[in-house]
């Protein structure tokens, strides 16, 4: 609200278009100099240039800062151009570019304001209707209600609006959740195994952190009920899995021994048409008769951390080394069988886009795993800002999500977005519980369904405004 509030002053004093994207800028920077405090925390195991780090959260801040700064040039130009009320193009605005900041291979969209909801369970159902999009929105609205209302003249009849605003939203959720399905599914076993990335990464210990992970998955064997799979997180022993023929013997051994399936993310190489060898951060079902079916490979990798991006529009970039893994981008979603039904993949990163999760449901996902190594981030605000995202993506879908972490967050996440279980973070430990039913009411919902028809509609509003900015500018017939 302090920049609605030096925005609206600016307006009123008739400032230059540019003092208003400087402001927009200078808060900008401000927010994402805080918010991703984080890079500059990564160990240096996470980064093969250690000192890149500090450079790339300064220049991570100083890129993310462009977009609320477009966002408060677009709302002020619109607001005087089309002679509309800030509350009306601020929402429309922001709203806009928050969607460009996700697009893309530098797409970001971490502190989108609807993730701030993720605890309030009964709000977020509406992300069912149009994602974290249709929540977000709620937000500015919500704010900018406030605000009016707060400084405003018609403050009680504001003020009525934004508590209608908040309630509808809180009742219709309470709804839904009351009729969700209640009842447990096969079960599952999340295996946590805690591995550091000095070991993990060294080359040095890649037997022990087998053992490791076949040790605690011989106590989730045990659990009861018993569990229809086992899942281990992304790149889990830091290796080759499936290549290395002595590791990948004993996963299918244990699988045939205790016929519990395997669902472990590793590291992988193919040969394409050229016969050269591409590296995929991939994801894979070792089944107890010994076969190892399809490949998953992540399809959205980390710019400048997995792979430099804009490689297809120019190749040389793939020759700068940054200290990039330089992983190659999978294609398509790949299906999984289990005893609990059909599940999707995301790995890491992947879970905070709502269309990847999206897509899988709508192939016949009817519950997603998404495999993580979150011990880059420490014990830092990132680890619980990246689990509150993925909570989105069960709740959009209406299907329940199974969150596989190496030191955290471990957890499973029913088909309305309540945390069911959850392990502490950096322990090795074995989550081991029923899978949450998928909702059946209403599916797929309304976002399965559309996608963000939200966002959508706003550019058509942002496009309105912005017409009637130009009528206004150079009448017709004048």
């Amino acid at each position: 609200m302090p920049l609605l509030d030096r925005l609206a002053r600016r307006l009123r004093e008739g400032a230059p278009l540019r003092s208003l994207f400087a402001l927009g800028y200078a808060f900008g920077l401000a927010f994402f100099l805080l918010g991703t405090h984080w890079i500059a925390l990564l160990s240096d195991v996470a980064i093969t240039v250690p000192w890149l780090k500090y450079p790339a959260w300064l220049a991570a801040a100083a890129y993310l800062a462009l977009f609320p700064a477009l966002a408060a040039l677009l709302a002020g130009a619109l607001a005087r151009g089309a002679r509309a009320p800030l509350a009306l193009t601020f929402p429309v605005a922001f709203l806009a570019v928050e969607e460009l900041r996700a697009s893309g291979e530098l797409g970001f969209p971490w502190f989108q304001p609807g993730y701030t909801q993720h605890a309030c369970v009964p709000l977020i159902q509406m992300a069912s209707l149009g994602g974290v999009t249709l929540v977000t929105l709620w937000v500015l609205v919500l704010n900018v209600l406030l605000w009016r209302a707060l400084a405003g003249s018609a403050r009680l009849r504001v003020g009525l609006g934004a508590l209608l605003l908040l309630l509808l939203p809180w009742l219709w959720g309470l709804r839904v959740l009351d009729a969700a399905p209640r009842g447990t599914g096969a079960a599952v076993a999340l295996v946590q195994g805690n591995i550091a990335g000095e070991v993990k990464w060294s080359g040095d210990h890649q037997a022990a952190i087998l053992d490791t992970f076949l040790t605690l998955s011989a106590r989730a064997a045990r659990s009861q009920p018993r569990p229809a799979v086992i899942i281990w997180p992304e790149t889990a022993t830091g290796s080759y899995l499936r290549k290395q023929l002595d590791q990948a013997l004993q996963v299918a051994a244990f699988a045939a021994r205790t016929g519990i399936p395997v669902f472990a993310g590793f590291a992988d190489y193919a040969y394409d048409s050229l016969g050269v060898q591409r590296h995929y951060n991939a994801a894979g079902l070792f089944a107890p008769d010994g076969a190892l079916g399809e490949v998953y490979a992540k399809r959205h990798l980390v710019p400048f951390g997995e792979r430099m991006p804009f490689q297809r529009l120019f190749p040389a970039l793939g020759k700068l080394a940054l200290g990039q893994a330089e992983w190659t981008p999978g294609r398509r979603p790949v299906l999984f069988p289990s005893a609990a039904g059909p599940f999707g993949c995301l790995v890491c990163f992947e879970s905070i886009f709502p269309d990847l999760s999206r897509v899988d449901v709508r192939a016949g996902a009817r519950w997603l795993v998404n495999i993580t190594n979150d011990e880059w981030f420490g014990d830092s605000a990132a680890l619980y800002q990246h689990a509150a995202m993925a909570v989105f993506r069960a709740v959009e879908n209406h299907v329940p999500l199974a969150r596989c972490a190496n030191t955290g967050l471990t957890m499973l996440v029913d088909a309305n977005g309540r945390v069911v279980q959850k392990l502490p973070v950096f322990t090795g430990a074995v989550l081991a519980s029923p899978l949450p039913p998928w909702n059946p009411a209403g599916f797929p919902t309304p976002f399965t369904r559309f996608g963000d028809w939200p966002g959508a509609l706003d550019l058509v509003a942002l496009a309105a405004l912005g017409l009637a900015a130009a009528r206004r500018k150079r009448p017709f017939g004048g």
